[in-house]
């Protein structure tokens, strides 16, 4: 919960809670680092589609995505330090982030699974998940069993001291 005080750290600071936080000028410098992978990844898939000429002719068929990247090219890096540091402006860039994201994951899923390095990949992990799942019920469930054995049998007692009594049975006296 929020005690309604909002901390906002402007320049490269140290938080003790949050660590580093990056400049503007280093955000920034991501921001444009992530745009230029975007492009790279667009160049990708027009090569892996082979047709060039099929994706200038989307260009023309997204006057919104036209009319931004006109914007942002006619301001300078200062604009849009200054614009790209409103809140509001990340939400909406992080919004279409996720959008470009999620469409890129759908169109590169068969692809990568369809490789033997992507299958082989996928499948460890599809193993390690199937695994650490099993172990996150069970330590759900015994959290649970736990708590049940404090309400039924234990409830006189404060929550905390149960714990270190349960702590101090399992590793003897300490």
């Amino acid at each position: 919960m929020s005690n309604g005080n909002t901390n906002i750290f402007f320049g490269g600071s140290n938080d003790p809670l949050l660590g580093s936080v990056p400049s503007i000028d280093s955000r920034m410098q991501e921001l444009e680092q992530a745009m230029r992978y975007l492009e790279q990844q667009k160049q990708n898939l027009v090569q892996m589609q082979g047709t060039v000429p099929q994706i200038q002719q989307r260009q023309s068929n997204t006057p919104i995505w036209d009319e931004l990247d006109s914007l942002t090219a006619q301001m300078t890096e200062k604009e849009f330090a200054v614009m790209a540091s409103s809140d509001e402006f990340q939400e909406s860039a992080k919004a279409i982030n996720e959008l470009v994201q999620a469409t890129q994951l759908a169109q590169l899923r068969p692809i990568i699974e369809g490789s033997q390095q992507g299958k082989d990949a996928l499948e460890r992990h599809l193993t390690l998940v199937k695994r650490l799942k099993k172990l996150a019920e069970a330590e759900v469930n015994k959290e649970l069993e736990d708590f049940k054995e404090y309400t039924e049998k234990y409830s006189d007692m404060p929550y905390a001291e149960y714990q270190k009594m349960k702590r101090t049975k399992k590793g003897g006296k300490k």
